[in-house]
């Protein structure tokens, strides 16, 4: 261009002179200004610096550049002013790689190509000729390892999408940024069906991203059959290593079992299910790691391990062994024990519940473990369940409780969230009764379990209408919930009808109220006040037309809870 005008290189800069700084500069300029950041030039420039745009060839090195500087005679307007290029010539910029897939450059599987989108709405074509069918990897990756190119390159600029088509130029996939999700590089996994040509478009996530970049197209070689068909074959009691290759692979591994009883299948990571030779799902749909079978049968069995849907999982070991259940899953195999003898117990595997049975004459007891994380349930030999608590024995204190934004700081009088005592219940009728033990975080643990009477603290209150204790309209009552499974009754004369609130009045603890007519009919219950959020505190509002006597059960929230608190009633208005 050495004989071109001084105008047609004014037009080669993206503005003529003279012209307003109304708007943004031209793709493909990059921005020598300090406060320009890709705005309108009269706005960046803030009225006193002179804006720079520059052009740069493939090397980095600067061809052209034009200023944009306040008028003199005005202080609102502001035009483009002095386009000059560092040479007599003005260098077309170079593409590396062709816009379109006639010209586009042609690679290899397995070797990768360096790219670099040079301006914005810059897209970059390659071609590959595949071989063989099956899944195949598209993709165009950051060098992260190159520092030079990530300086070059600002991290918002480095964001690249790829799209993938047929040789008939069919898209077959899209992408913007890759399976692992910690980068903005781009990857397509596809099973391919055919072979021939392919074809890749490389681009910037917006105008704005001008990445250098590393195309590749791999074959991916699964490692583990996808059907019970090509299952591979493991042995009990060796571990097998795999990894799910791609978006939706599923990995099949089979085993022959000689004998029959229960067979923990497990993987390392991701998720399991199991199946016999037919087919039939044997295992509870899950996305636990591992699950345990009672195997009833001699013969084939097939454990599959998958990511879930569009992951790739990191390599995994998975293995099937026998195991020994140290303690029955439900109360028909339960472990017998007695009273104040501890008994050993261990959660095996993800899902594993031990029982154990007491025969039990009247009187208090607690039902608790030691030495592991472990919720206590307990029921009567109905099936009826009578309390529950979560026992941590790692005295971690609460810590799902901090934080609850607008409530009073409650972590420490929730019992059933630490709760070291374990299910403390008064045992009127003698007879069998069943514990049942599971993981509170659905991990294996080791634990002890016992049975020991207690005596239970003086109860200022009857646990039923029966011995309720009588109080009067508008007059405070002090309780308190001394032991799990504590309630408190009272009973009140309303010798007018009307609207009348039942509540009660605490600071830091949490409440549950039930309101009964004087036949035992449930009137109405409250946990928290539907009033006041920063309260645990429980209110219930109820119309009454017939006078008489009415109750109230106080209890803790979840059963577990021990508040002290004050019940009252007042009538409205």
């Amino acid at each position: 261009f050495p004989h071109e005008s001084e105008a047609t290189l004014d037009m080669k800069c993206g503005f003529m002179i003279g012209k307003s700084c109304e708007g943004e500069p031209p793709n493909g300029w990059g921005d020598l200004g300090t406060d320009v950041n890709k705005r309108a030039c009269k706005r960046a420039c803030k009225f006193d610096v002179n804006c720079q745009y520059v052009t740069l060839d493939k090397s980095g090195q600067c061809t052209s550049w034009q200023d944009c500087a306040r008028v003199a005679d005005s202080s609102s307007r502001f035009v483009w002013k002095n386009c000059k290029f560092t040479t007599s010539t003005m260098t077309p910029r170079f593409d590396d790689h062709g816009d379109t897939i006639a010209d586009a450059t042609q690679i290899t599987v397995g070797t990768a190509e360096r790219g670099e989108l040079e301006s914005g709405g810059d897209k970059d074509y390659f071609c590959v000729v595949l071989n063989t069918t099956g899944q195949y990897s598209f993709a165009a990756k950051l060098p992260q390892h190159d520092f030079l190119l990530r300086e070059a390159k600002e991290a918002a600029h480095g964001d690249t999408t790829i799209t993938v088509y047929d040789s008939e130029g069919n898209e077959l996939g899209f992408n913007d940024d890759d399976y692992d999700g910690e980068t903005y590089a781009s990857e397509l996994h596809l099973d391919i069906q055919e072979k021939g040509k392919y074809c890749m478009k490389i681009e910037g996530y917006s105008d704005d991203t001008m990445p250098i970049y590393d195309v590749l197209v791999t074959r991916i070689i699964d490692d583990h059959g996808n059907s019970i068909g090509d299952a591979t074959r493991i042995q009990v009691g060796t571990d097998t290593s795999g990894k799910i290759d791609y978006p939706h692979d599923v990995d099949y591994l089979c085993v022959i079992l000689k004998a029959h009883g229960l067979y923990l299948f497990g993987a390392t990571r991701g998720r399991i299910s199991v199946y016999d030779c037919d087919g039939n799902q044997l295992s509870h749909p899950t996305s636990a790691p591992e699950q345990a079978v009672d195997i009833q049968k001699k013969g084939k069995y097939c454990m599959t391990v998958e990511g879930g849907g569009s992951f790739i999982m990191p390599a995994y070991s998975a293995s099937v062994v026998p195991i020994t259940d140290d303690h029955g899953n439900s109360a028909d195999t339960a472990t017998t024990i007695e009273v104040d003898v501890p008994t050993n117990g261990e959660i095996q595997y993800i899902g594993d519940v031990d029982f154990f049975c007491i025969d039990l004459t009247s009187g208090a007891y607690r039902f608790v473990t030691e030495q592991g994380d472990t919720t206590v349930t307990v029921y009567d030999s109905d099936g009826n369940e009578l309390g529950s608590a979560d026992i941590d024995d790692d005295d971690d204190d609460d810590e799902d409780y901090d934080g609850y934004i607008g409530f009073p700081d409650i972590s420490q009088y929730y019992d059933y969230c630490d709760d070291n005592s374990g299910v403390e219940l008064e045992i009127e009728t003698a007879g069998r009764y069943c514990m049942e033990v599971e993981s509170s975080n659905n991990a294996r643990t080791g634990y002890v379990a016992v049975v020991t009477p207690f005596t239970p603290p003086f109860d200022d209150h009857g646990n039923s209408v029966d011995n309720a204790t009588r109080i009067e309209v508008g007059v405070p009552t002090r309780g308190e919930l001394q032991f799990n499974g504590d309630v408190d009754f009272f009973c009140v004369n309303l010798g007018t009808s009307g609207t009348y609130i039942f509540k009660t009045e605490l600071e830091n603890w949490d409440t549950a109220i039930t309101v009964y007519d004087s036949d035992a009919n449930e009137l109405g219950w409250n946990d928290d006040d539907d009033y006041n959020i920063h309260s645990l505190a429980s209110v219930v509002q109820l119309p009454i037309e017939v006078t008489g006597d009415y109750c109230i059960k106080v209890a803790g929230y979840g059963g577990t809870s021990r508040p002290i608190y004050d019940v009252v009633v007042v009538q409205e208005g």
